[in-house]
């Protein structure tokens, strides 16, 4: 169901050198610190068992020296913001992923009212990494997304569809909503593991333990504030003039309270957030940048790290508003992860 990557033990304390800070005056950031590998297996819609044909993604995990958190990085470049690496000790004898389920799930566009035969269906694989507690969930076009275990797996059982939004984003650095592109999100219970799965109709998954159950109030988004937020490409040493703003809006959901921030990607993440923060935010925050990075994932049957290897830039930015970190890549891949200030 997954193949295990070999790791040599000279990449055992891998670290990557960090983009250089927008400021000169900045402190340069700590590395990353590498912990692990996993090759994961994802069956294509209709492919009912795993065999030797089934594609597999190469997933590095890595903890963030500078705010202890940890990171998955999936070959396509999907980033995946997660806890329990803290106190994680490194090197370490990696275990290998416990597969737990795979399912199918539908996502309508924007506007789409209904289900159909046409309606775009994305399958996806969750695992658990005994390592750090964590699920992992890949989908078949190599998107990651995690949250923390907090129970065991109940046992392969069926998703069931909770709600749906529609949601819009602007472009960065645009304030006017009039031409702000239109996504359509659906809402599933992942009943194996008490999870919420947030899937964009691009594709793009969020996941978050889920607190109600399942139940749904019917409850409208709230949209409170939007963010523009700079990433530079992978050893791009300087924010300049030609540096790559995306624009990302950050909404309540009204059913759960969960932050779901959409980027103009139609790329997703989704936070606990405070219950208490008013909508729209008042007096907002501007984003404040922390450090960047150039981060490199191994394809599958790579077996080591070579300058060959994809880098990717990512930036990591505090949204104080909401008490969220916001981890960005250069391609507008994000994920979010609440911290506290």
């Amino acid at each position: 169901m997954y193949l295990r990557r070999i790791v040599w033990l000279t990449a055992l304390l891998v670290c990557f050198g960090l983009v250089a800070p927008a400021s000169a005056q900045a402190p340069r950031p700590k590395d990353l610190q590498w912990t692990h590998a996993f090759d994961l297996a994802c069956r294509k819609l209709g492919e009912n068992d795993f065999t030797e044909k089934t594609q597999k993604f190469g997933v590095e995990a890595f903890r963030d020296a500078n705010n202890s958190l940890g990171l998955y990085l999936s070959q396509t470049g999907s980033l995946a913001a997660a806890p329990n690496f803290a106190d994680l000790k490194i090197p370490l004898t990696p275990k290998s992923p416990d597969w737990v389920t795979g399912f199918d799930l539908q996502a309508r566009k924007a506007g789409e009212k209904e289900f159909s035969k046409t309606t775009k269906t994305h399958a996806m694989e969750v695992f658990r990494d005994p390592n750090v507690g964590n699920w992992i969930y890949v989908t078949d076009k190599g998107a990651v997304a995690t949250t923390t275990s907090k129970t065991a797996p109940a046992g392969a059982k069926a998703s069931k569809w909770v709600h749906s939004v529609d949601l819009s984003v602007r472009k960065g650095g645009v304030k006017d909503w009039k031409d702000a592109t239109k996504y359509g999100i659906e809402v599933y219970r992942d009943n194996s593991s008490g999870n919420l799965v947030y899937i964009c109709d691009t594709g793009s998954i969020a996941v978050i333990p889920d607190t109600s159950d399942g139940k749904s109030d019917g409850k409208a988004p709230e949209w409170l504030h939007g963010l523009d937020l700079k990433v530079r490409k992978a050893n791009e040493p300087s924010f300049t003039k030609e540096t790559k703003i995306y624009g990302v809006e950050v909404f309540r959901d009204g059913n759960n309270a969960n932050l779901i921030f959409l980027c103009e990607t139609g790329s997703i993440a989704v936070a606990a957030g405070p219950q208490a923060a008013k909508a729209p935010t008042t007096n907002v925050k501007e984003p404040v940048w922390t450090h960047g990075i150039n981060v490199k994932c191994r394809k599958y049957g790579e077996k080591e790290f070579t300058g060959l290897t994809q880098t990717f830039g990512a930036e990591v930015f505090r949204d104080d508003n909401v008490g969220v970190t916001v981890y960005i890549g250069e391609t507008g891949t994000l994920t979010a992860i609440a911290t506290k200030q």
